[in-house]
């Protein structure tokens, strides 16, 4: 990833409330460069492949907002079309902002 960028992305806003035990699949309509992912309430997990996400393994948690983590958000650079995420300790809800790949 270069300091610069000339291209900026078209970000992609997806709000819900997520099962702690079902979870579920969301698909980007692009190629993703960078997310973030905020939870309101409970801790989500985020998977980034569909066996991950059915093994229940090899996932990243999403915590609420608290002392320790005073923004409940997990931000970082992730080149995927879908993710899969899983309310912990109960249904989660969440805020995620996809950025576009481009060029």
């Amino acid at each position: 990833m270069s300091i610069m960028e000339s291209r900026g992305g078209a970000p992609h806003v997806f709000r819900d409330t997520i099962d702690n035990s079902a979870g579920r699949m969301h698909q980007f309509p692009f190629v993703s460069k960078h997310l973030q992912v905020r939870a309101a309430s409970n801790p989500c997990k985020l998977y980034f492949t569909e066996e991950d996400f059915t093994a229940d393994a090899n996932y990243v948690v999403v915590p609420v907002a608290s002392t320790s983590t005073p923004n409940g958000e997990w931000v970082g650079p992730v080149e995927a079309s879908k993710i899969w995420l899983k309310g912990s300790g109960g249904s989660s809800t969440i805020e995620l902002v996809a950025f576009q790949r481009r060029g």
